[in-house]
């Protein structure tokens, strides 16, 4: 359902900004006033996407809380360093959240006859980048950690460690830019190597950890029947989630370079942190079902150190 669901959003947000178009080429048939409508056009186009975006993040915050009381109520003896990253992650996204609600007021109730207030992004829509780039990079972060563990090589974790630190300090500038910028348009296109660069450098980060970890699981399946079923469990597992993370980068960098100004990209922007928070959560509560094909078998999973403990992703292996 994940992998359709976006493609329904996509579709749902070009007829949205396509009313707007036609909406506002309706008012540009003097060529005097063709710039100011070109103008006019680009301040209404934002009010679609930004609206679908802030709902559906909406949305999938609650799916997000809910998954946060479900590890903290089942998981209470995983360690100091895993909860703090689950709880880093909720505030930050509970603050995201109340950004975007203050952008939708804005955009929709605040501005409402007047969109030539919209020329420049609001206050909160500016933090809410932010924000939602500090959470990217935490669960990257924690991705790459995990990278390290199950390979106990430091040459991919640190390459995908410097990729996010790239992307995060790409997000960064873009944000203070933001605050000060006097045009919407004109702010995008000055800003365009550097807003690809940070989602090209995200994409390169999440499809470099998904497909290390998915490698080295495979690497550790053994003759066992049990373990073979656990690992190629973990090994779709992290294909599903993981890619939905790169998918989200590629396709909003493709939306930002071929279809700029219709702003659906910034649509998915709102959405895109809850999108990884959830993932991240989701990975972390399956362990639940892991438990309990464990039980089931009757039998005892082979363990090796510290290692398979990585595998079965306990707290523990994430910290030791």
């Amino acid at each position: 359902m994940h992998l359709y669901f976006p493609q329904f959003a996509f579709t749902a947000l070009d007829h949205t900004v396509h009313f707007f178009r036609t909406l506002a080429s309706s008012t540009g048939t003097d060529k005097h006033f063709e710039g100011s409508a070109n103008n006019f056009n680009a301040q209404l186009a934002i009010i679609g996407p930004t609206q679908v975006g802030g709902l559906l993040s909406a949305a999938s915050f609650g799916c997000l809380a809910c998954q946060s009381y479900l590890y903290f109520a089942r998981f209470t003896s995983d360690g100091f360093a895993l909860k703090t990253t689950v709880s880093a992650i909720t505030l930050i996204q509970l603050g995201q959240f109340i950004c975007v609600i203050s952008t939708l007021w804005t955009m929709t109730v605040s501005t409402y006859g007047d969109p030539s207030q919209l020329s420049v992004l609001p206050l909160m829509a500016d933090l809410s980048l932010l924000l939602s780039g500090f959470t990217v990079f935490i669960a990257q972060s924690f991705y790459a950690f995990r990278l390290w563990k199950l390979t106990r090589s430091i040459f991919l974790p640190v390459f995908c460690e410097m990729i996010s630190v790239v992307a995060y300090t790409s997000m960064v500038v873009l944000s203070s830019r933001a605050i000060s910028m006097t045009d919407l348009t004109t702010f995008i296109n000055s800003q365009t190597v550097l807003i690809a660069l940070s989602w090209m450098a995200r994409g390169v980060c999440d499809l470099t950890t998904t497909v290390g970890v998915a490698w080295s699981l495979k690497k550790r399946r053994v003759s066992d029947f049990n373990t073979v079923t656990m690992v190629d469990r973990l090994i779709y597992w992290t294909l599903e989630t993981a890619l939905i993370n790169s998918l989200i980068s590629i396709v909003t960098t493709i939306l930002f370079v071929l279809q700029k100004q219709n702003f659906v990209w910034f649509g998915v922007l709102l959405i895109w942190p809850n999108v990884v928070g959830n993932c991240l959560f989701a990975s972390l509560n399956r362990r639940l079902l892991l438990q309990e094909t464990r039980r089931a078998s009757g039998g005892d999973i082979q363990r090796r150190g510290s290692s398979s403990n990585t595998i079965c992703f306990r707290a523990g292996a994430t910290q030791s």
